[in-house]
């Protein structure tokens, strides 16, 4: 198990590229209590992120960009609760600085204006300035909510499938069977918190 798996949790809201005076480019990671300054990229992070759920982010963004005809900022679709849109949070001040923070979807409140700066707003009330207009922001929460969508359908070709199978085969249940229950369990019982 690697040092830093603890930090990533389904309790990780918001991943935000900054510059630290004394360790330079980092990533705040911020969570409903609290936030947490790690010395790593954002590439990095998001990087290390998707290993520890086993998430494959180049495939998941190819399929996504043919269905969102977009070539940039495609969610991170981990999950049908675990989906990261991403928003442009500050100018990059060298060549591989990130300048995208990535938002978890069901944590957003709002994306709003004012003063004529666009802010995002988390239901943990933590807010961030955004480098976007107004629709650019309401359109990168579409599509993360049109990507959940999808998820969620998969989600039930999955279990109707599951259901098929069982209904029409009399045959005991596999360790993999169980385990898939239990993880739909763990889900369910997720969503109730």
């Amino acid at each position: 198990m690697r040092n830093d798996d603890g930090i990533y949790s389904d309790k990780l809201l918001a991943l935000i590229p900054c510059y630290d005076e004394k360790i330079g480019n980092a990533t705040k990671l911020v969570y409903e209590d609290r936030e947490v300054l790690l010395g790593k990229t954002i590439k990095t992070v998001i990087k290390n992120l998707c290993m520890h759920y086993q998430f494959d982010l180049k495939a998941s963004n190819n399929y996504y960009r043919q269905i969102l005809t977009s070539k940039a900022a495609i969610p991170v679709a981990i999950s049908t609760s675990l989906i990261y849109i991403q928003l442009k949070v500050r100018e990059p001040i060298g060549k591989d600085d990130g300048a995208m923070g990535y938002f978890k979807l069901n944590c957003v409140e709002k994306i709003y204006t004012t003063g004529g700066d666009t802010y995002i707003r988390l239901k943990n009330t933590a807010e961030f300035r955004l480098l976007c207009n107004l629709n650019t922001g309401l359109k990168q929460l579409k599509n993360g909510e049109l990507v959940e969508k999808l998820h969620k359908e998969v989600e039930k070709d999955k279990v109707k499938e599951a259901l098929i199978y069982y209904q029409n085969e009399d045959s005991p249940a596999m360790k993999s069977d169980i385990a898939r229950l239990f993880m739909k369990i763990d889900d369910i019982l997720e969503k109730i918190k």
